[in-house]
């Protein structure tokens, strides 16, 4: 087994891909015979069908930058600081994310601290997404995908002596003035580690171009982690501790801005080695964060409202492999709770409430999965999750009269717990024709709730995880669950100097949740309320590159996705938030610790948009980047590059409108940056 993952490390030049390789080093292996999974940068063998990236020399602020470079996913920016994972036109809380094996939760109900913010990316170690069919054990309500964040945190000594490690990083980027620093430090022998680490991040306004900013973007948060690890004979043992304050951050994209996200996280993790293929597993965590956000501190605002919230959750994973047949088969439970509570009205004390008051939404799952070879060219991962899911909310209280008084009265009336009973199928098939030649299907049907916000909002509100459309939605307690019917279509065509890996794939999905015009919402101060409707959404995403030589290699990928309204009463039936055909190539020269690249990046139009909500359309546009990095000593990495060489005006589909209002246009991207980096690793 070492001798397969030094063989797997020594083909990572050759043939990674490495569309942004001054920025991530994603590593896809490929042997003689047998299809090998992605590694990791340290070398660690993943799941076939997964992808890993890792920050580099860049100084990326979020760690939701990386998916920029997953194939098929994207993110929706609305700040900074919020980046929304999206994989193939799915979004939000549709994808399952953890964080160190933590399912984190929102404290934010727009958002605004998305669970990839939680790291800052000068901290993260890696980024995994299983690309195509996620398996049931990735987590529960892997409906849009499974995307799991590993942050940095030393390692063991291999020797009897008594070993440090760490990392040191620290940047600057000229767009909005911006800088960062970070600091990782271990002590461990073979059996016992500690470690600390910090992280620092601030900038100003970024500049579109011409000197012309962007407001409500600057950031600034710190980051503090420590922990203790322990390994002896099968067991290895780990508890962390977590805390993030960010400060005053701009959500230029939203109605508000964050003055601050304040709180920790607690997680705990056990595995014991059996042997001859046993295994336990257990992951615990605990979180509790409080967050502040106003109209007004980093904004002009002829309203000024504030909101308050919190958010108490915690949860447990165990799992169980063992031997059977010619594979592993799985066993295992998962569960997790979480309250939130939010308190909104003006700084002079006058039209209070509390919007959601003990909110309560609880998962618990069990699941089995078999993974293993059919033939020695075939191999088979069968598995199946069952969630049940409660959720209920205390009584609201307002200080504004007319019609919200009536709304919260109805609301306080009415019958607000609901349970939902889902099972989860999947099936991945994967086939080895030759040994150039990989074929993968996958089939599943995968299931989603409503979050809290669909069901519980009581009156028109913006407060809608992030959607960031201009409009005012209203809760639905009626809400069925999404369930999706997927199928996933792979090959991956290699040989000594090249490579293309395409990927085709289509969601029927029954019960889609979007936004739709009733009389109830306009009663009620909103343009939509959420409901059911049946959606489809299909495409390719794939990745290609070729070794011109030792030194000289190419790399592209490209990305295809179209969501649709089945179906539809009328001829609106585009889903919202959809990103267009987009892609991007790059030619790295590399040789004794030097490396240049050129990158290009396009988007094409997207005139298909969805009209229940007015979505605008974009223009394509396509930007060069130039990257550069130097390894003088072991170690040592000097990273240096330019952004948007030409410095051109662009918006992305996927960012939000300025000021959550349609009429101002969408948030443009910054101009020309030119940053510089140092990194040590040691």
């Amino acid at each position: 087994m070492v001798e397969l993952t030094e063989k797997r490390i020594n083909l990572k030049k050759k043939i990674g891909f490495t569309i942004a390789s001054t920025l991530i080093v994603p590593v896809t292996a490929i042997a003689e015979h047998e299809q090998l999974p992605t590694i990791v940068i340290e070398g660690s063998s993943m799941r076939a069908g997964t992808f890993g990236t890792a920050p580099d020399s860049s100084g990326l602020k979020d760690t939701a930058s990386l998916l920029k470079r997953v194939p098929g996913a994207n993110v929706n920016r609305n700040g900074p600081l919020t980046g929304i994972a999206s994989y193939r036109g799915m979004f939000g809380n549709r994808i399952n994310i953890s964080i160190d094996g933590a399912h984190m939760k929102e404290v934010g109900p727009n958002s605004m601290d998305p669970p990839l913010s939680h790291i800052p990316a000068p901290l993260t170690g890696t980024l995994t997404v299983h690309r195509g069919v996620a398996p049931v054990s990735s987590g529960i309500e892997s409906f849009g995908g499974s995307m799991h964040a590993e942050s940095k945190k030393g390692r063991f000594a291999e020797g009897d002596g008594i070993e440090t490690s760490g990392t040191a990083a620290m940047g600057y980027s000229s767009v909005e003035d911006g800088h960062f620093g970070s600091l990782l430090g271990a002590v461990a022998n073979k059996n016992h580690k500690l470690y600390l680490s910090g992280s620092k991040e601030q900038g100003r306004d970024y500049k579109i171009r011409n000197n012309q900013k962007q407001g409500n973007s600057q950031y600034d948060r710190e980051a503090f982690t420590t922990g203790y690890g322990f390994q002896q004979g099968g067991h290895e043992f780990g508890i962390n501790y977590s805390n993030n304050n960010t400060g005053y951050t701009g959500t230029p994209a939203l109605p508000m801005d964050i003055i601050y996200v304040k709180g920790a996280l607690y997680d705990s993790n056990y595995t014991w080695d059996l042997g001859d293929g046993y295994e336990l597993r257990v992951n615990l965590f605990y979180q509790k964060m409080r967050h502040l956000m106003d109209s007004f501190t980093l904004r002009t605002s002829k309203m000024k409202m504030f909101n308050r919230t919190t958010v108490e959750a915690g949860g447990i994973d165990l799992a169980f492999d063992m031997p059977l047949f010619s594979g592993i088969f799985t066993v295992g439970v998962n569960g997790d709770q979480s309250n939130h509570d939010a308190t909104s009205g003006m700084p002079n004390g006058m039209m209070s409430e509390n919007f959601f008051n003990r909110v309560e939404r609880d998962r618990y799952s069990v699941f089995t999965e078999w993974t293993g070879d059919v033939t020695e060219e075939l191999s088979l991962e069968l598995g199946a999750r069952y969630v049940h899911t409660w959720s209920d909310t205390g009584e609201v209280t307002t200080f504004n009269g007319g019609t919200r008084m009536a709304d919260a009265a109805a609301f306080n009336t009415s019958d607000r717990k609901r349970n939902f009973n889902d099972v989860d199928l999947a099936a991945v098939l994967r086939y080895t024709v030759s040994s150039e030649l990989d074929v993968e299907i996958g089939l599943a049907r995968k299931n989603r709730t409503p979050t809290y916000q669909e069901l519980y909002l009581w009156t028109g509100s913006r407060a809608v995880g992030g959607y960031a459309d201009g409009n005012k939605y209203l809760g639905n307690q009626d809400l069925d669950h999404e369930t999706a019917y997927q199928l996933d279509l792979g090959f991956d065509w290699h040989n000594e100097d090249a490579y293309i890996a395409p990927r085709f794939f289509y969601h029927y999905v029954d019960d889609y949740i979007q936004g739709i015009a009733t009389a109830e919402a306009v009663a009620k101060g909103a343009d939509l309320q959420w409901s059911n409707i049946s959606a489809e959404l299909y495409g390719v995403d794939l990745e290609a590159g070729y070794t011109f030589t030792d030194n000289i290699r190419f790399d592209a990928g490209l990305n295809y996705v179209r969501g649709r309204r089945v179906n539809a009463p009328t001829g609106d039936t585009d889903l919202y938030r959809i990103a267009p055909l987009n892609g991007r190539i790059q030619l790295t020269y590399e040789q004794s610790g030097w490396m240049g690249a050129i990158e290009g990046v396009f988007y094409a139009d997207q005139g298909d948009v969805a009209g229940y909500n007015n979505e605008l359309k974009t223009k394509g546009y396509s930007i060069l980047n130039l990257r550069g990095k130097y390894e003088p000593y072991s170690g040592v990495v000097i990273g240096v590059g330019i952004e948007n060489v030409l410095d051109s005006k662009h918006f992305d589909h996927l960012g939000g409108y300025t000021n959550h209002n349609r009429a101002n246009g969408r948030v443009a991207l910054p101009g020309r940056n030119i940053y510089a980096t140092l990194g040590y690793n040691w």
